[in-house]
């Protein structure tokens, strides 16, 4: 079954949300298995989605756990207030 993954973060400047932004683009440029992504950023506001389309769980789940992750979240926690939110969704664009 396909699956959505969600991570929310709010940068601390308008600034570093650029940064985090930027960083997000670069980072999507070399995730394998990846069907698509959509880059949100709200509006009047510093907070910024990525949302990643994937065929499976498994691949998702993969991808969460793999060193390119964990090196992207490293690269950008300091220029958020918080942590990463993340959050994982059914696929469910068909009546199956």
């Amino acid at each position: 079954m396909p699956s959505t993954r969600m991570i929310i973060g709010e940068a601390a400047t308008d600034e570093l949300a650029k940064e985090v932004i930027a960083k997000m683009h670069e980072h999507i440029r070399v995730i394998t298995g990846l069907i698509q992504h959509s880059i949100l950023v709200e509006e009047g506001g510093r907070m910024v989605i990525l949302i990643t389309d994937w065929s499976s769980r498994e691949e998702c789940l993969t991808y969460h756990a793999s060193r390119g992750y964990r090196q992207f979240v490293a690269s950008t926690q300091h220029m958020l207030v918080g942590d990463y939110v993340v959050k994982l969704f059914h696929n469910k664009t068909s009546p199956n």
